[in-house]
């Protein structure tokens, strides 16, 4: 039977008489939906995930289609049929989002057999209810529809499984927010917030109009057309995890969901237009948007390839630090070992335990030992380095008196400056406090590796250490009258193996490790660390500045 106070349809879903909404809603949401359900689908067909957002936009699109006939057509056998589908198709749309959600709070992983079987008991009813005269029991040729016939058990058992869905989506959501990381807490929000919009606009909006309509208060279903902008919002956050957490392992679809749904927005406007110039002008935004669209998404691709071969270098660098930090271990654990080995030997025969030995032998002797002793210092520094580096270096924080640290190291450097011809003075301001929070070990190797630096690359003259407390501030100098910078030098100081351009000259033992291993301790102590100089012949000056505790 046909309908007869209404128009049939122009164009199978085209029809006058309907709301211009019908086609801003439903067309975007199904255009949008089902292209990136398929396109994640075909991504990775294998992917549990991918299977069951598929599922959800393939039968949401089928729900949708079957609106936009119920709404253009006015044969009764094709209305009742399409109709009769509804309540099986709402209640697929809870369950499959249930089960997307179990399954992604999950990572990705199966639910159990028994969660399973009861999805299935859940839909069980409706799927048996679905042809028979529960759910619908006639129609209307007056209003062409079969509001009044609908059964309202039917209809309530289906909407408590849109319910049920949505109050286990939450609960499985908070579950696992409590127990997860942090970044995985960012992934639930933006998963709850999208599914549960979708899922209660979706289902209110439709048991709004199911409840007036049958209880007889009015005979609408605009309000329903509303409901669609929830699946807009869940493919938005759907987005956003694919762009930002690379969820469903694939790429770049947010670029083409929004130019699709553009083009489908300026599309579905040629349903209903009726001027002949508001038809050219749609059609030359509609023909823009695909060309801007096409080239936006060309510009995204290649910005992702850039991003991809960038994560790439990452990583490989990451492996090549790994390789390099393997390599400095063996490398200084095999020579500490042989400098180890002949500084026993080199001890014994000045200690008497190989017998007597002639006074020339003692002074070689003596010098295999002290160079062999500046060999294992170097190790150390290096293997210090590579763990400050990893963060495995473990400070012990107390509050300690950085002047007599100072004091101590100079004190203890005084004998090797001095037999270099060198004077050493130090001057500090009395009445003042020197207590700093810190490790004493690792301050006095800083301060130790400071002034050795200077004695270093110092010919003559002298090294003077100053120290004093400005407002809260503890600064350190330690002034050579040295071989100087050059500002192409400052460049690499406190850096990992930098050494000035005439250094080696100076300095044949240099390792560029000292003062970056001064740097990586005073950072770790909050502090600051840089270095002046008038230029080349006309020595350094060293600061190290600190908090006063």
């Amino acid at each position: 039977m046909i309908c007869p106070f209404f128009s049939p349809p122009e164009y199978f879903i085209i029809a006058e008489a309907v709301p211009p909404l019908l086609y801003y809603s439903y067309l975007p949401a199904i255009f949008i939906a089902l292209p990136l359900g398929i396109f994640i689908f075909l991504k990775n067909p294998r992917l549990l995930l991918n299977r069951l957002l598929f599922a959800i936009t393939a039968f949401f699109a089928v729900w949708a289609f079957c609106i936009l006939i119920l709404w253009t057509h006015i044969n009764s056998d094709t209305i009742v049929f399409f109709w009769s589908f509804l309540g099986i198709l709402s209640s697929l749309i809870a369950i499959s989002s249930a089960y997307f959600v179990s399954v992604f709070v999950r990572n990705g992983n199966d639910i159990t057999l028994v969660e399973k079987v009861v999805y299935l008991l859940v839909l069980m009813p409706a799927i048996i209810l679905t042809p028979t005269a529960v759910n619908l029991s006639g129609f209307d040729l007056n209003i062409c529809g079969s509001s009044g016939y609908v059964g309202l058990m039917f209809v309530n058992y289906y909407y408590l499984i849109g319910l049920f869905s949505i109050i286990w989506i939450i609960g499985l959501l908070i579950n696992q927010y409590r127990k997860s990381d942090p970044l995985f807490k960012k992934q639930i929000i933006l998963m709850g917030v999208g599914m549960v919009s979708f899922l209660s606009l979706f289902f209110s909006t439709g048991y709004y109009v199911n409840y007036i309509n049958e209880a007889g208060i009015t005979t609408t279903y605009d309000i329903e057309l509303y409901g669609m902008f929830g699946m807009v919002i869940f493919i938005i956050f759907i987005g956003i995890l694919i762009v930002k957490f690379k969820t469903f392992n694939i790429k770049l679809i947010t670029t083409q969901a929004l130019v699709w749904g553009l083009t489908a927005l300026i599309g579905s406007q040629f349903f209903f237009i009726n001027t002949p110039i508001n038809f050219i002008l749609n059609g030359i935004g509609f023909l823009a948007s695909i060309i801007l669209g096409h080239y936006l998404i060309k510009s995204v691709k290649i910005e992702i390839r850039q991003k991809e071969e960038l994560a790439k270098l990452n990583v490989d660098l990451e492996d090549s630090m790994k390789q390099r930090e393997s390599l400095v271990h063996l490398v200084t654990h095999k020579v500490k070992g042989s400098f180890t080995r002949s500084k026993a030997i080199f001890a014994g025969m000045l200690d008497g335990t190989f017998g007597e030995i002639s006074p020339e032998i003692k002074k070689y002797s003596a010098q295999g030992l002290e160079s062999d002793n500046m060999g294992i210092e170097t190790v150390d520094l290096v293997l210090s380095v590579a763990n400050m580096q990893k963060g495995t270096v473990k400070y012990d924080m107390k509050l300690i008196d950085f002047k007599e640290i100072v004091a101590k190291t100079v004190e203890n450097k005084k004998i090797q400056i001095e037999a270099k011809g060198l004077k050493v003075d130090m001057s500090v301001k009395e009445n003042n406090q020197y207590n700093i929070m810190g490790d004493s070990f690792w301050v006095a190797e800083a301060i130790n590796n400071l002034i050795e630096n200077s004695v270093k690359y110092t010919k003559e003259g002298k090294i003077t250490v100053n120290l004093e407390n400005n407002a809260g501030k503890i600064l350190l100098s330690v002034k050579d009258t040295g071989i100087g910078i050059t500002e192409e030098d400052k460049k690499g100081l406190f850096t990992e193996g930098g050494r000035g351009k005439n250094s080696v000259k100076v300095n044949v033992d240099s390792t560029g490790y000292g003062l970056y291993s001064v740097k990586l301790i005073v950072e770790a102590h909050k502090g600051k660390v840089w270095g002046e100089s008038e230029g080349s012949g006309k020595g350094s000056q060293f600061y190290v500045e600190l908090d006063a505790a």
